[in-house]
C-alpha cells in the first residue's frame, strides 16, 4: 500500500517538520540567555527602572521630588507600579518569542513551550 505523499520513510513534509521541531528546541534552549540580553525600560515620571527581557530589575532611579517622608505611600504606589510593568514587559516579550520558535508547528506534547 502506497502511503500518502509525505508521510512515507522518506524526508518529504515529516523530515521538515522534524527538522523544524529541532530547530524550535535548540532556540527554546537558548531563550533565557537571549532574554537576559534584552533591556526594558519603565518610565512612571519620577520613577524610571530598567529590567533584562527575565523581568529582574536591573536599575531603579527615584525623583528626589517625589520623596516626600509625610507621603511615602505615593512613593510606594510609583515603585510597585514600575514593577508591575517592568514584569508585565518581560512576559509579553517571552511570549512573542515563543511564538516566534513554535510558529507553524503543531502542538508537541512535552516541548514545554
Amino acid at each position: 500500500m502506497k502511503l500518502p505523499k509525505g508521510l512515507g520513510g522518506g524526508m518529504g513534509g515529516g523530515g521538515g517538520l522534524m527538522a523544524n521541531v529541532q530547530n524550535a528546541m535548540a532556540r527554546a534552549q537558548n531563550l533565557e540567555q537571549e532574554l537576559e540580553t534584552e533591556t526594558l525600560t519603565v518610565d512612571k515620571g519620577p520613577v524610571k527602572a530598567t529590567f533584562d527581557g527575565t523581568g529582574r530589575i536591573k536599575s531603579l532611579k527615584i525623583d528626589k521630588s517625589v520623596v516626600d517622608p509625610e507621603d511615602i505611600e505615593a512613593l510606594e504606589d510609583l515603585v510597585v507600579g514600575a514593577m508591575r510593568d517592568g514584569f508585565e514587559k518581560a512576559v509579553e516579550l517571552r511570549a512573542d518569542r515563543v511564538g516566534e520558535i513554535t510558529k507553524g508547528l503543531p502542538p508537541i506534547p512535552g516541548l514545554g513551550l
